[in-house]
């Protein structure tokens, strides 16, 4: 069966079909994140100290920069997955409409017969030839509005995550962002900011829940993507983010993302697939 993907992108953020036939590492995301198992090889996926089995009624609920993976349970091919990177400011804006919080108050979404219903519409959407932005869009936002009322709550401040950061680790975060193509390390960046290597993970730990070394990727893969979106040549890319061969970039940018470079850029250029199995529709 061949690899496959799909990418849609809209003022929620992004909605991504894919097939996934590897674990994938822990990262984390500036976005927060809905996933949706849809079928193939059981799943499970860890963020912090929990397990989360994704199921046929249970969706996995991540936070931005919430440290997570992806663990195949089975060998007998691949699973099927749609994710849904949520804009922070799309979920800042719908916090202020309703005073309250939009964060998962865990990781396990529960999902019933309305979101389930609105979760195939939307993927019946993207892989249709005839499917139109809008129509997407609406659905899409409709699918995420019910999954936020149903399992999330309230918790904490309704501003954005990057406001209520220690200083001294937006500083670092800046930093990363501005030398994502320099050799660095996660020492270099701690002394940039005037803090320990052990203050330094603290503060990764107690605010944003995952280490510096998970933020650094995922800073990273961003940029990759950015690139990547952007028509950039793989090999390029590549060489300009550091890596040494174009084939460590390529395992780099897969483990983290579950798709290959080159299919991420096909996708971003409009060229979709008819269906995410490989077979006809």
């Amino acid at each position: 069966m061949a690899e496959a993907y799909a990418l849609h992108e809209g003022a929620f953020g992004t909605a991504i079909v894919l097939e996934s036939r590897a674990n994938l590492v822990p990262h984390a995301h500036s976005e927060s994140q809905l996933a949706f198992w849809l079928g193939g090889a059981r799943a499970c996926a860890h963020v912090g100290t929990q397990t989360v089995e994704y199921g046929e009624n249970i969706a996995l609920g991540v936070n931005a920069f919430e440290a997570h993976d992806m663990v195949l349970l089975e060998e007998q091919g691949p699973c099927l997955f749609l994710v849904f990177m949520l804009s922070p400011r799309w979920l800042e804006s719908r916090a202020k409409a309703r005073s309250r919080s939009f964060r998962f108050a865990e990781p396990r979404v529960f999902i019933d017969a309305a979101l389930r219903r609105s979760c195939w519409k939307v993927l019946d959407l993207m892989l249709s030839a005839q499917g139109q932005r809008l129509a997407v869009d609406d659905e899409v936002e409709r699918l995420l509005e019910i999954a936020i009322d149903g399992p999330v709550e309230a918790a904490g401040p309704t501003g954005p995550v990057g406001a209520m950061l220690d200083p001294r680790l937006r500083s670092a975060i800046a930093h990363m962002r501005e030398h994502v193509a320099d050799p660095t390390s996660i020492d270099d960046i701690a002394v940039s900011v005037g803090l320990s290597r052990s203050h330094f993970f603290a503060l990764f730990r107690d605010q944003l829940h995952t280490t510096p070394q998970v933020f650094w990727s995922g800073v990273r893969v961003e940029e990759a993507m950015r690139r990547v979106a952007e028509g950039g040549a793989l090999t390029n890319v590549a060489l300009d983010l550091g890596f040494t061969a174009p084939s460590n970039f390529s395992r780099f940018f897969k483990e983290h993302t579950g798709v290959s470079p080159s299919i991420f850029k096909r996708a971003t250029q409009g060229a979709l697939p008819v269906t995410v199995t490989g077979i006809p529709r």
